[in-house]
């Protein structure tokens, strides 16, 4: 994006009184409140949808959401001479969830509560999902050694995820010469293999089946992407930004991928994991079925998978230090993380 790129503004009902870069856009202070202006890079029915669930979510009372700007069309994708296409969404003015405040931590997994509430009186009207998600569920199925009849996008992602994590060891097992990641991979990457087994295991059991099949059936919504970069603290209220992963599948695991990446920073504190999981409870209430999902799915070791995945399909003659180092901290972790498991299972 440049400063050419502004003169699509001129066909919003709005007049810009500064612009900033940010948020893989620019931010406009308006005269109609704060706004982010970003180009396309996705195909038109993608914002469609994504506009069709924000707009829905504001209609039933969840106001702090980034709708879509409509032009003075009516429309929410504005090209500009050249052809290319851009969107404007509403925007907030605020601070990011604080990871390392347990006030903030707090405040957003009720704000998610609340949000998964609006998000089941929605999935009533509301049917569609994204194309991303439809090809990876092809794919997925694919690769699912699930019965059939059993399959849902979350039982199919753990299960190809685990398919990875055996093609990766295979890798290194042939491979002669390894790296000091990779021998610390290699050394590592069978335990975490059966902890990623056993965990599909728990999901394809048949206590996950009737809720699972309830959430696929009833269009149950998701966010997606739950995590602190996409809540903002403004005014007193809480926004949640950025609904372009959402998708159909049981809720809960919205709620896990937001707690995971937490833990992850707390080392997995007990206490910290607790109190999360009460302050989400008081405002939507989990059942014992849910509860055992979510431990079904800290029972997967998904940021061992991160690591492994990003090595397996990135450049091998050169392994970033960085890598080296959440490697060494996963392996480290991950004997408090199975104390919290303990706790859960």
């Amino acid at each position: 994006m440049n400063e050419k790129s502004l003169e699509v503004l001129k066909q919003y009902d709005f007049e810009v009184n500064r612009v900033l870069r940010g948020r893989g856009g620019m931010i406009l202070n308006t005269d109609r409140g704060v706004k982010l202006f970003l180009e396309c890079v996705k195909s038109d029915k993608y914002y469609e949808r994504e506009n069709d669930i924000t707009r829905r979510v504001a209609d039933s009372g969840f106001l702090w959401v980034d709708t879509y700007v409509q032009n003075s069309s009516g429309e929410i994708l504005t090209p500009d001479e050249d052809g290319r296409r851009f969107y404007v969404k509403d925007w907030y003015e605020g601070k990011e969830c604080n990871v390392r405040d347990l006030k903030d931590l707090c405040r957003a997994v009720q704000t998610l509560a609340q949000l998964h509430l609006v998000l089941l009186e929605v999935a009533g009207e509301f049917s569609g999902t994204t194309e991303e998600q439809n090809e990876k569920d092809v794919k997925a199925k694919a690769l699912s050694g699930i019965e059939a009849g059993g399959e849902t996008q979350l039982r199919l992602m753990y299960t190809r995820h685990m398919k990875e994590l055996k093609l990766t060891g295979n890798y290194l097992k042939n491979k002669k010469k390894k790296s000091e990641f990779e021998q610390l991979a290699y050394k590592n990457i069978g335990s975490f293999f059966s902890e990623a087994e056993k965990a599909v295991q728990l999901l394809a059991g048949p206590q996950f089946q009737e809720r699972l099949s309830y959430a696929k059936k009833t269009g149950e919504l998701c966010h997606g992407s739950y995590n602190y970069h996409n809540i903002i603290f403004t005014n007193g209220n809480t926004a949640v930004t950025n609904f372009d992963k959402y998708k159909n599948e049981c809720q809960i695991s919205d709620l896990y991928q937001f707690m995971r990446k937490i833990l992850e920073k707390y080392d997995w504190d007990i206490q910290t994991a607790y109190k999360m999981m009460e302050e989400y409870d008081k405002i939507k209430p989990v059942s014992d079925t849910e509860r055992a999902l979510l431990a079904a799915l800290f029972a997967f070791p998904e940021k061992f998978w991160k690591v492994m995945n990003y090595y397996f399909n990135s450049n091998k003659a050169w392994i970033p230090p960085k890598t080296k180092e959440k490697l060494e901290k996963v392996v480290q972790q991950n004997e408090k993380r199975q104390k919290f498991l303990e706790t859960l299972l």
